[in-house]
């Protein structure tokens, strides 16, 4: 193992131990290492923001294609908010970027999380091969119907309605729990991940000359 190799080992390893160290509470090396953490990923968003304006801007704009201008411009104004006097420019390329941002979202959504799911919950249904499949499709449309009027306040939710609602309230906190499961298993994967560096790795590979 070379200098540069052992060098990014040990650092790594201090950040762990540091970023660990909150077990105990919150302390000095928690904070420092999490100062570090969040000053590295800004310096290198900044350069990557910098390079991608340079490559998809700057340089098509030296070879003739003008209409990058439009973007460097907007670009420029944002640098508005440095100044309280010129802070107001900024609001005109921060006004389109969350119009277009919020309509492009929007859209897919839309397509994604309410007509797909409406188009595949009734195909499936009518694709099912067996009783089983049948089962788990209709209880699916179930949650689908029953979840949807949980959430319908325009009128209050009693009688089927108000049955309904109670068990989309089942299907809701079921999703919850799944969920957080989810992230539960995800963040103690990623706790054995780091244990398992140190210990092998760092402990037996460089402190003890293990392979």
């Amino acid at each position: 193992m070379d200098f540069y190799a052992q060098a990014g080992l040990i650092a790594s390893a201090i950040m762990t131990l540091c970023q660990l160290s909150l077990i105990f509470g919150d302390n000095f090396f928690f904070k420092w290492s999490t100062r570090v953490v969040i000053g590295f990923s800004v310096v290198h968003a900044a350069v990557q923001y910098a390079y991608w304006t340079d490559y998809y801007g700057v340089q098509p704009l030296l070879k003739g294609d003008i209409k990058w201008i439009i973007g460097l411009v907007l670009c420029v104004m944002m640098y508005g908010r440095l100044t309280s006097r010129y802070a107001w420019i900024s609001k005109y390329p921060m006004g389109l970027q969350l119009g277009v941002g919020f309509g492009t979202v929007i859209i897919s959504i839309a397509r994604t999380q309410i007509l797909d799911q409406i188009r595949v919950t009734i195909s499936e249904i009518l694709a099912a091969d067996s009783a089983f499949a049948l089962f788990n499709r209709l209880l699916i449309l179930l949650g689908v119907i029953s979840v949807i009027s949980y959430f319908f306040f325009t009128r209050e939710q009693t009688g089927v309605l108000g049955r309904l609602s109670y068990v989309g309230r089942a299907f809701i906190m079921s999703s919850i729990a799944v969920i957080w499961a989810g992230d539960y298993i995800w963040a103690m994967s990623m706790m054995a991940g780091r244990l398992q560096f140190l210990i092998k790795d760092f402990f037996f590979g460089l402190l003890l000359g293990g392979s």
